[in-house]
């Protein structure tokens, strides 16, 4: 088993250093990307994650099932709200009757 710790890059991001034990176990979880490159602290050659894997020694690397999520409850029919009540416009003012002086 090797010792030397790895580094992982996504993105032309570096991440690390990881022990090749971590390395597995993100690839088992699904975790590890078709994206990703994995390069040995001190080495310079980077290589396809699936090609690295494929170069360790046999262990369990293959990767989880992906869990389907858990089925959503149905959620309980709403109450039919009651229209709004609307308030009335205000009744528009009434003009004082004017009356004409009698002549």
């Amino acid at each position: 088993m090797s010792t030397t710790p790895v580094y992982l890059s996504r993105a032309f991001v570096e991440f690390g250093p990881f022990s090749v034990e971590e390395m597995k176990n993100f690839y088992s979880r699904g975790l590890l990307q078709e994206i990703d490159h994995i390069r040995p602290h001190g080495g310079e050659q980077w290589f396809h994650v699936m090609d690295w894997i494929n170069s360790q020694p046999a262990t369990e690397t293959k990767p989880a099932a992906k869990k389907a999520a858990p089925a959503k409850k149905a959620a309980p029919a709403a109450k039919k709200a009651a229209p709004a009540a609307t308030k009335a416009a205000p009744a528009p003012a009434k003009k004082a009757a004017t009356k004409k002086p009698k002549p």
